[in-house]
């Protein structure tokens, strides 16, 4: 493919990006008490040597009433000067021709009162969901104070050697909170009618252009939609605000989705590719300064038609650049193939950020760790021996083989990929698919030996006499021991999934972990109308289109989910789970928790809830458990006890249940030092 627009210049002010693609601000917990550290050196600097356009770094917090969560850099004291300078000495040294913008940030009524140590501050005094506090309405003294801060913080990045700043006023923070009569109540000059409502960001836009050289660059993130519902500000309010802050001086445009509250999901797997660019679109229609979009653009194709399309001037492209920082290049040299992808799992990056963890990737296991995870060059070539081909054994395979290794691969069923063949199959989890096939273009490139159909067992090891061997054989399913299990039509939540056992008209999940719930939504969108058909009946109109809305949403399955604790999802991550657990809701699931599954009859399912009342679910006529598994690791054993002298390890949930990110991290450093 060529790429036409994406690797050509732009002129963003008064600074020319090298190409269109820019890293926006991704928090990623790595600075210590407000100063940068090493690991954001490398971080960062890797990401320049892989040829990114533009990175923005921060959020930076503007003074101490902005900080949103632990280990985000400071911009508020001269302190923090030396690291600064430090920092974009070492990225540009990466690459001279890579821009460097600072986000100043102040997170107002999201700022968390046992950060701060005393209640946030916003517009007005408005719970927030997210905080889970409320915060004090600023006087106008607070207003002023936190304005010229903006200010201050600008002046200390230009000083600090960044090429720009961007001004936070999307995701809900506190420009937003001025924006949206949702979250401003007040009755002052700051406060009411469009005019005082935009005073407050005009007022932080003046500020930060007073403090700054008059050639410096200064852009702007902006929420495209806030999705708040009604009270709040619309993709037609936004394309309003977006004039005024052209005319005060802003030079570009950076245009991402709605905020943290928003019940609309923004970044999960399940959000179409691109689904938010009419965004970008809507604000570009309204300015004539360059227009960045946003969210859930992780390849450099769809990148690339974003641009064609006119829909915006460059696009950012974040969790795709933790996942592989050579992205732009490998798409530059046409090796699309090369690409590691982001998947939007958000394990490694959104769910650490919100554990108050440095981000990770379940991708690209030295993200985050960029220094001390350098591939250890192979001083003795070995035959190694691979066994399962779940997300551990693939990495082990992929690294060692990289590293030179001479690297056999054996699994037992026709295709490589474990549990990701089915953990990509319900409803917006088709992204994982990406992983096998990363895998299988690497196994090619690197001359990975693959067996398939191969039962490997401690004979077929003796016969290959490899010089290390890793077992990464995965798990084996648990069946709890409750009267009626073992009926004929009781099945193993997988087999579902795999398409090797019925569907039935009512369905019964025993276990509300991740695998319980991910079937559960599969069931209930069993056999709904796909959106081709859709398409083609109501553009014909050969269907009514309220008919043919109800038939696109959902199958016609029933389904009820017992789980024995009292919440569903306890394995799902933090910023996937709720959508999930939407879903189940908008779906019409069932779903009983802290309940005991006391018996299964041939067609009725008894469970006794936390009371021991007992309750029956009738003419149910399919039951998959989904109680859990337990590491499959009896080769290992074999090999340890027969071959005492063999190299062999586990990986995996062979070594221990674990998650995709978990076996990646463990198969990178196996892989790594063999």
């Amino acid at each position: 493919m060529k790429f036409l627009k994406l690797f050509s210049p732009l002129k963003v002010g008064n600074m020319v990006l090298s190409n269109r693609i820019v890293m926006p601000a991704v928090h990623l917990n790595m600075a210590d008490k407000g100063f940068v550290t090493d690991q954001l050196n490398e971080f960062y600097a890797e990401r320049a040597r892989g040829g990114v356009g533009l990175i923005v770094v921060g959020g930076c917090y503007v003074s101490p009433y902005a900080v949103g969560i632990t280990s985000m850099i400071g911009m508020d004291h001269d302190k923090f000067l030396p690291k600064l300078k430090e920092f974009t000495g070492t990225v540009h040294a990466a690459r001279p021709d890579v821009k460097i913008g600072a986000q100043l940030y102040h997170s107002g009524r999201y700022s968390p009162p046992q950060l701060l140590g005393e209640a946030p501050i916003s517009a007005s005094a408005v719970y927030s969901i997210f905080s889970r506090a409320t915060p004090r309405e600023m006087t106008l003294e607070d207003i002023k104070r936190e304005i010229n801060a903006f200010g201050d913080a600008a002046a200390r990045a230009e000083k600090a050697g960044f090429d720009c700043v961007e001004i936070s006023g999307s995701a809900g923070y506190l420009i937003n909170q001025f924006l949206s009569p949702l979250t401003n109540k007040r009755k002052d000059q700051y406060g009411g009618d469009l005019e005082n409502r935009l005073r407050f960001p005009l007022e932080v836009i003046k500020s930060v252009k007073s403090n700054v050289s008059t050639d410096f660059t200064v852009g702007m993130r902006v929420a495209g939609d806030d999705f708040m519902g009604e009270e709040s500000s619309s993709y037609k309010d936004h394309a309003v605000y977006v004039k005024h802050f052209e005319s005060a001086g802003i030079d570009f445009l950076s245009v991402t989705g709605g905020w943290h509250e928003t019940k609309i999901p923004q970044l999960t797997m399940d959000v179409p590719e691109g689904a938010y660019t009419y965004l970008a679109e809507n604000v570009k229609r309204n300015v004539s300064i360059p227009v960045f979009s946003a969210n859930r653009i992780n390849n450099p194709t769809l990148a690339e038609q974003i641009l064609m399309a006119e829909k915006s001037d460059a696009v950012c492209i974040g969790r795709g650049l933790i996942a592989d920082p050579y992205l732009p290049k490998k798409a530059k040299n046409g090796e699309l193939h090369d690409i590691m992808h982001c998947v939007a799992c958000n394990q490694g990056c959104f769910d650490e950020i919100f554990s108050m963890k440095p981000v990770k990737c379940l991708r690209n296991a030295r993200a985050g760790r960029e220094a001390s995870t350098k591939l250890n060059p192979v001083s003795q070539k070995k035959k190694v021996m691979v066994v399962g081909s779940g997300p551990g054994g693939l990495e082990v395979a992929r690294v060692a083989s990289m590293r030179g290794h001479d690297v056999l691969l054996f699994e037992k069923e026709d295709k490589i990929g474990g549990l990701l063949n089915l953990i990509h199959i319900p409803p917006g989890r088709s992204e994982f698919k990406r992983i096998i096939d990363d895998y299988s273009y690497w196994f090619t490139k690197y001359g990975v030996s693959v067996h398939y159909k191969k039962e490997v067992n401690l004979d077929v090891v003796k016969e290959v006499n490899p010089d290390a061997v890793v077992i990464a054989t995965g798990t084996t399913p648990i069946k709890v021991p409750i009267p009626g299990i073992n009926n004929e039509h009781v099945y193993w939540a997988n087999d579902a999934l795999n398409g090797d056992v019925p569907i039935g008209n009512n369905n019964v999940v025993i276990g509300g972990g991740a695998t319980g719930i991910e079937l559960a939504i599969y069931l209930a969108k069993y056999g709904r109308m796909n959106l081709d058909a859709f398409d083609f009946l109501t553009r014909y109109k050969a269907l009514e289109l309220e008919d043919a809305f109800k038939m696109i949403q959902k199958g016609t399955k029933k389904v009820t989910v017992l789980e024995k604790l009292p919440r569903c999802g306890a394995n799902l991550g933090k910023t996937t789970k709720w959508v999930l657990m939407d879903k189940c809701t908008m779906l019409g699931v069932k779903i009983e928790t802290s309940v005991n599954v006391v018996e299964i009859k041939n067609n009725q399912v008894i469970y006794a809830d936390s009371t021991e009342a007992q309750h029956v679910i009738d003419n149910v006529d399919a039951i998959y458990y989904a109680t859990g598994v337990k590491s499959n690791d009896s080769l290992f054993e074999e090999i340890k006890t027969s071959c005492p002298d063999m190299n062999v390890e586990k990986v995996g949930d062979a070594r221990k249940v674990a998650t995709v990110l978990e076996a990646v991290e463990m198969g990178y450093e196996i892989g790594n030092n063999l």
